[in-house]
């Protein structure tokens, strides 16, 4: 039998000249895809992650395990493609929409144009849209309550700074990033109002989710301010950040997936997108042949999101504090509700 994980490279055409994709095919069913004919109960999924690419310990590995989990809940044949740059990303979508997936998915909020484009020239193919909007009929917008994380995590700094000085490191100066700070500082200030908060952003263009040296830089600057914990929300660029730790002598709080194993004892938290739970619900649907078009936001209540806590630093708050950061979540989960 073929091995479970194929990787080969597709070269195509777009506007703006050859376009290069890597294309990774995991098979998850008993037949070999394209070489033998797919069961009527094998699902067809095609993913186009975000720019950075897998390898990011941040949003591109939160959407792997959402494929990785797909093995788990049935037969699935899913394709992945990493475009290298926002414009890799309409000809990866249009590949999958070619070739009559069952549900095309686009992760991120560099997809939109690209989404809201290859739906219009594919009305009949359902595409899914992870972390961003395009309101259409045959697009399904799924979004994050990352300012109810970012709160959360806000909160989970205050109570393990020594220092009442804390930072926020955004990547790209946005309206989606300004709502991770918006959350991070209101959770901060519920729980100490006299602490302070230091904000930077990276940069004005995508290419600041992928600067780690810049990131490493600014950890340091903060530092140096007295920081003592970081949050940050600039994906592959948090790396830096996470690194510069190890010599600045501050913690990190993590974003969209679990980063403490890239710093062990260095990153007590991390407030993750369940991307990956958003994925699987998304192809579930797609199975019961239930699709419609909407926006859905996936926040702690429903398991979209969550801090996660590192094994590497159980001893960083007291049972005091856990329990007011126990009784801060429960607020933040009643407060969804209503």
């Amino acid at each position: 039998m073929p091995s479970p994980l194929l990787a080969t490279e597709k070269t195509g055409k777009s506007a703006g000249g050859i376009m290069k994709l890597r294309v990774f095919l995991m098979i998850f069913a008993v037949t070999f895809w394209a070489a033998v004919a797919v069961s009527a109960d094998t699902m067809r999924v095609g993913v186009v992650l975000s720019i950075g690419g897998l390898g990011d310990e941040s949003f591109n590995d939160a959407a792997y395990q959402g494929i990785m989990q797909l093995r788990k809940e049935g037969d699935y044949v899913v394709e992945v493609v990493e475009p290298g740059s926002i414009s890799g990303i309409e000809p990866a979508l249009r590949y999958f929409c070619q070739r009559d997936m069952d549900m095309v998915c686009a992760v991120g909020i560099f997809a939109n144009d690209a989404v809201r484009r290859i739906a219009a020239e594919f009305p009949e193919d359902r595409i899914v849209l992870i972390d961003s909007v395009v309101t259409m009929p045959n697009v399904l917008s799924i979004l994050f309550d990352e300012e109810q994380g970012s709160f959360y995590a806000g909160a989970f700094a205050a109570l393990s700074s020594k220092s009442d000085i804390v930072g926020f490191l955004g990547g790209m100066d946005s309206p989606v990033i300004a709502s991770f700070e918006r959350g991070f500082t209101n959770g901060v200030k519920f729980v100490k109002p006299q602490a302070t908060v230091l904000s930077h952003y990276i940069g004005s263009t995508p290419e600041a989710f992928d600067m780690p040296e810049k990131a490493f830089n600014l950890g340091m600057d903060m530092a140096k301010q007295g920081a003592d914990i970081i949050y940050h929300a600039s994906g592959r660029s948090g790396l830096g950040l996470i690194q510069a730790s190890r010599r600045g002598n501050y913690l990190v709080i993590g974003v969209d997936s679990d980063q403490s194993r890239t710093a062990p004892g260095k990153v007590p938290a991390s407030m993750v997108k369940r991307i990956d739970n958003a994925l699987v619900k998304a192809a579930e649907i797609m199975r019961k042949d239930a699709f419609a078009g909407g926006i859905w936001t996936m926040s702690l209540q429903d398991h979209g999101i969550e801090l996660v806590h590192s094994r590497f630093n159980r001893d960083l708050l007291n049972a005091d504090a856990l329990a007011r950061l126990k009784e801060i979540e429960e607020f933040l989960m009643y407060k969804t509700a209503r």
